[in-house]
């Protein structure tokens, strides 16, 4: 009792203390009180849950026969959508001898050359279809197979390209697959597909470059899928009113006559016929005037544009057989 008579300030702030830990006690207890019987609750549920999803179908016959004709009706949806994809699916790939694919890449690379002189398209230099590489080595024998799938699909892409006439093929990249460097490719269980990237560069007009967009999506032999497009003008500027090019109308030109009709058919003095009235020549119809309609076309028409495409030459995997239900 002296102690608290000496100390009171202590004394009230131990009791304050003391209540305040007493009432803490109580508020977390009911907390965890709470907190328990929400887990329990939420314990029990989760295995009512777990016990539904595994116990089997309530044994009624019409019960069974639904599920049963909803997995049959999934079933056939599934192969009937992977039918679509047949014709993008090699039935097999089989590997070559490596002479016979070099043979190969040099007459796809003739015909594709050919194809852009025809269209007047510049091509890089030491073009080869994006197999650059193969230029002066041999492929390995274990790639042949699938290098000369991706040379049919980039070939037809190409011939695509050449048909749209654009004015220069910058550069054109292929990515590099596993069995090139003696690899395996990272097929998941679940992957329906493997693709094979390529980049085409080009310079072009506006109609060669829509032309060979759409010739992507034509899914007719080869399923492209294109993952980024970047077109942007030749000029980084844009055009001058000095660019313009005026057509200019010839001014018509009326031929001056020798003969002075001013006497009309009075005797010229000194002359002893009278001279005959000559009509006056008449004047040439004036030149169409200029079509200033056609300006605008001489300023922005001949402007190219630059296209950088990477798409995806798609394989389809074979097909898997669906379990029955």
């Amino acid at each position: 009792m002296n102690w608290i008579k000496n100390n009171p300030f202590v004394a009230i702030l131990s009791g304050i203390t003391l209540v305040l830990c007493a009432m803490l006690l109580f508020v977390a207890s009911r907390g965890a009180a709470k907190y328990e019987a929400a887990q329990e609750g939420f314990e029990e549920a989760y295995q009512n849950v777990s016990k539904s999803e595994s116990i089997p179908l309530y044994p009624k016959a019409e019960n069974r026969d639904a599920k049963r004709k909803a997995l049959e009706d999934h079933r056939v949806a599934i192969e009937g959508l992977s039918k679509l994809f047949d014709k993008f699916r090699p039935e097999k790939i089989e590997n070559i001898s490596t002479q016979d694919f070099t043979v190969r890449l040099k007459e796809a690379n003739t015909e594709v050359s050919q194809a852009f002189e025809d269209a007047g398209c510049e091509l890089p230099d030491g073009f080869f279809l994006g197999f650059e590489s193969y230029r002066d080595q041999l492929a390995k024998s274990d790639a042949t197979g699938v290098l000369n799938y991706q040379l049919e699909g980039v070939k037809h892409a190409l011939l695509d390209l050449a048909a749209a006439r654009p004015s220069q093929l910058i550069k054109v990249y292929r990515e590099a697959i596993p069995e090139e460097n003696g690899g395996q490719p990272q097929i998941g269980p679940n992957d329906v597909t493997r693709n094979f990237g390529f980049e085409f560069s080009f310079k072009g007009s506006e109609a060669a470059a829509r032309k060979f967009i759409s010739s992507l999506g034509d899914t007719d032999p080869y399923y492209y899928i294109v993952r980024s497009l970047k077109i942007v003008n030749e000029n980084d500027a844009p055009p001058r009113v000095s660019d313009a090019k005026f057509e200019t109308a010839k001014t018509a030109e009326t031929p001056e006559s020798n003969v002075d009709d001013t006497f009309g058919g009075f005797v010229v003095p000194g002359s002893e016929e009278p001279v005959e009235e000559t009509p006056a020549a008449a004047p040439e119809p004036a030149a169409p005037a200029a079509d200033s309609s056609r300006i605008l076309a001489q300023v922005l028409g001949g402007e190219e544009v630059i296209v950088f495409v990477r798409f995806d030459l798609t394989m389809f995997l074979p097909s898997k057989e669906l379990p029955k239900p």
